[in-house]
């Protein structure tokens, strides 16, 4: 994407999160509501070098690097400096510093001022001890000079990106879970506090059990008649992508879904911004679907399926683009429907849709269909265990390499093969 369109959505973004009053849209009782805590977020990162704090002995994976590196979207990225505490000079005190690593693992001296307790192989918080690999936090402090990004194991992605902290000052996660969130006025007290799992006990009054799933459906929901023939449909669903997808549908995580009846309460729950527009969002096992629609959470769904049985995705474009192609083997009419749609806007598809960054993706719902119809042509032509593989592994460039192609040859290739259907 270009800088000046980055710079152009920053500002943008940030004019409506200043202009928009939160009072103004459907907010569920009891929350602390999302404030200017974004605006923190964008000044830390308005800085040319950031130095990433490592507790000592502590080696960064290769991916991690990569995703703490990436996380800057909407500006020239700064210069990321990795060095461990021990080594931090008076000068690095004086610049942005990102504290990322198990925080039991830093000096006390560096966990100074935060709402959280360091404890054996984790972090305390709010009475609460958190001590599972798959436990972390965010926070950034007042001055918008330091943010920690803390995670007590290495195998759960890092949960501050899949849910772009910043509309809170700091974050609880557990797995794919929000477990509180909210704003530090100063020092470890008069913190202001969302109890996740309070609230959300309070607004999920019904529960179905599935066989892949539990759905929790909003106590405002009201027309619920006929939703266990839906979840019937929701098992075969799953079993048929399972299927195309050989995974023994047995191993993939019993996940949950969560039907809201808006949008907004939909994203006051993920902590979602509320000028962004989200109808529907999956966290790995963990699914928050607007309304009742079984369509977008059946969409939602594969990407848990997918994620559990294939990997993570190698970007937005192939994320999006394989769940929309999985559509294609139950559906010949969802097939034709995004064919039409890509023959419409199929000037869209260029190199660095494909390679670019996410936010140039999702800047048009017609970029799902010619994503799913450019992956769709790509496995044709590789054979699904192919692309699973490489889907898996990251490396979409080495299969189209290994096929003669580049990236523009395969994408003329696609044009000229779609004209005369």
């Amino acid at each position: 994407m270009g800088k000046v369109f980055n710079s152009v959505l920053v500002k943008v973004l940030l004019l409506l999160q200043m202009s928009i009053s939160v009072n103004a849209w459907s907010q569920p009782a009891g929350f602390v509501a999302m404030d200017d805590s974004v605006k923190l977020m964008v000044r830390f990162y308005e800085t040319d070098t950031i130095v990433v704090v490592l507790p000592d002995g502590y080696n960064i994976k290769p991916e991690d690097s990569v995703a703490v590196c990436g996380f800057v979207f909407w500006k020239e990225k700064p210069v990321y400096v990795f060095i461990q505490e021990s080594l931090l000079t008076a000068s690095d005190y004086e610049k942005h510093l990102q504290y990322f690593g198990p925080c039991f693992r830093f000096s006390t001296a560096a966990m100074d001022g935060l709402p959280f307790g360091i404890v054996r192989n984790g972090f305390s918080f709010n009475g609460r001890q958190f001590g599972h690999p798959n436990d972390a936090f965010y926070h950034i402090n007042n001055q918008a000079t330091r943010i920690y990004t803390c995670r007590n194991g290495e195998e759960h992605p890092l949960a501050y990106i899949g849910f772009m902290a910043g509309a809170y000052q700091f974050y609880v996660f557990s797995g794919n879970q929000i477990i509180y969130s909210g704003f530090q006025a100063d020092g470890k007290t008069s913190l202001q506090l969302n109890d996740m799992d309070t609230l959300r006990d309070a607004y999920f009054s019904k529960r179905v059990n599935g066989l892949f799933a539990d759905f929790y459906i909003a106590s405002s929901i009201s027309d619920t008649i006929g939703f266990n023939n839906s979840v019937k449909d929701f098992n075969d669903f799953v079993s048929g992508l399972c299927q195309y997808l050989e995974a023994d549908s047995s191993t993939i995580p019993h996940f949950i879904t969560y039907f809201y009846q808006t949008r907004e309460e939909l994203q006051y729950f993920i902590a979602a911004p509320l000028w962004s527009t989200i109808h529907g969002k999956s966290f790995g096992d963990i699914n928050h679907i607007t309304g009742l629609s079984m369509d977008i959470c059946k969409h939602e769904a594969g990407h848990s399926i997918i994620g559990a049985a294939i990997g993570k995705a190698p970007s937005a474009f192939f994320d999006e683009g394989f769940r929309q192609a999985t559509d294609y083997h139950f559906s010949t009419e969802a097939y034709k429907r995004d064919l039409e749609v890509f023959k419409a806007h199929q000037n869209n598809l260029s190199v660095e849709l494909i390679t670019g960054e996410s936010v140039l993706f999702f800047r048009g719902m017609e970029n799902y269909s010619v994503a799913g119809i450019f992956t769709h042509h790509l496995i044709q032509l590789t054979g699904i265990e192919a692309f699973k593989v490489a889907y898996r592994d990251n490396r979409m460039e080495a299969l189209i390499s290994e096929l003669g192609y580049d990236w523009q040859m395969l994408i003329d290739d696609l044009k000229e093969k779609t004209m005369n259907r």
